[in-house]
């Protein structure tokens, strides 16, 4: 006689909770929503037996079944950027304060043959079906025109970028072109005339930053040294740029990075042409991200305070998830400069 199929184990359910914890049903999904009223014995009683059974819970399911899903989405323009996370990280303390959870996800598909980064239309459109109750865009999301379209009237508040097309949206961001000019005013004040900027290319954040570089030097009387050279926010970009610029190019002596992780693919570039940091070349980022303090780089870089951002964009959405028809206010965060190793080296102007 053959033995019945066996099929995969049964999901635990909110009522075995309930059951093994010796509750109801209803108070095992107030402490499943975060809710203060629980008393602390019986709160400690259902997580054990939550995670007794191995319970999770099913927020596709609740967000279908509640008014408020309790949940925010988050839009990260790249992963892979340390100032990403630095900004997420606040955002997911400051918005736990307040009971939501936050679903992360990255906004861009993988350049395709154009070369050219493009938004992955299908998982917003999935944070949409969830239900979220608003979105944090972090950084500088590609096709904001047809993001506008598929987010439709969710709350919306872009971190680290401008709105670009997201009519109605809060703006939280670094004063980028303060931020470069301050870089600029610091070479300048170490004896440097002959600094190059590596950016550009990546959007308005990337203009803003080399339109600061422009005004410095320019105030400096520097504008017969301008050189932009185009570079985006990647190390393989930073080092090509570098690269390009150090092999036959104008001869420069400081070279004012777009962010950190351009500025490290600089520095690699000027190691492999045989220069040595910062006697011969100085070089700044932006961002301050951990790496810049890594003592091995120990990396002059820009602090737009990125926790301070994130906390503020959280509060910020939930003011617009309270009042979704407010008009979209920007707000322009003062950055300070960290002065390391790569640039605070006196030079010989005689070298």
């Amino acid at each position: 006689m053959a033995e019945p199929a066996v099929g995969p184990p049964r999901r635990p359910t909110i009522r075995d909770v309930a059951e093994r914890a010796g509750v109801s049903k209803s108070l095992v999904s107030l402490v499943m929503r975060g809710e203060p009223l629980v008393r602390e014995d019986k709160r400690q009683r259902v997580r054990q037996a939550a995670a007794e059974l191995g319970y999770r819970t099913n927020w596709a399911a609740r967000s279908l079944s509640a008014v408020r899903s309790g949940t925010v989405g988050v839009l990260a323009a790249d992963l892979r950027n340390p100032w990403s996370m630095d900004v997420v990280e606040a955002v997911g303390r400051a918005l736990e304060e307040s009971r939501l959870a936050t679903l992360l996800t990255s906004a861009v598909l993988p350049s395709s043959a154009t070369g050219r980064p493009r938004l992955d239309v299908g998982v917003v459109g999935a944070l949409r079906d969830l239900r979220v109750d608003g979105l944090l865009v972090v950084g500088s999301v590609p096709e904001r025109a047809r993001l506008a379209e598929v987010v439709g009237d969710l709350p919306v508040v872009v971190v680290g970028a401008k709105a670009e097309g997201l009519a109605g949206a809060d703006v939280v961001r670094s004063d980028d072109a303060a931020g470069m000019e301050l870089v600029v005013d610091h070479l300048v004040q170490q004896g440097h005339r002959r600094i190059a900027h590596l950016g550009g290319a990546g959007g308005a954040v990337a203009a803003e930053r080399a339109a600061g570089y422009r005004t410095a030097m320019t105030r400096h009387g520097l504008a017969g040294e301008l050189v932009v050279q185009a570079c985006d926010f990647s190390e393989d970009g930073g080092y090509a740029a570098a690269a390009a610029l150090l092999d036959g190019g104008r001869p420069v002596t400081a070279l004012a990075a777009l962010n950190d992780l351009a500025a490290v693919g600089a520095m690699s570039a000027a190691a492999d042409a045989g220069l040595d940091l910062p006697a011969r070349l100085a070089v700044t980022g932006y961002d301050d991200t951990f790496l810049a303090e890594l003592r091995q780089i120990s990396l002059t870089s820009v602090n737009p305070d990125s926790g301070g951002m994130g906390e503020l964009a959280a509060r910020r959405l939930l003011e617009r998830i309270a009042s979704p028809d407010r008009p979209g206010v920007e707000h322009l965060v003062a950055p300070r400069l960290v002065i390391r190793a790569s640039s605070a080296q006196p030079r010989d102007p005689g070298r």
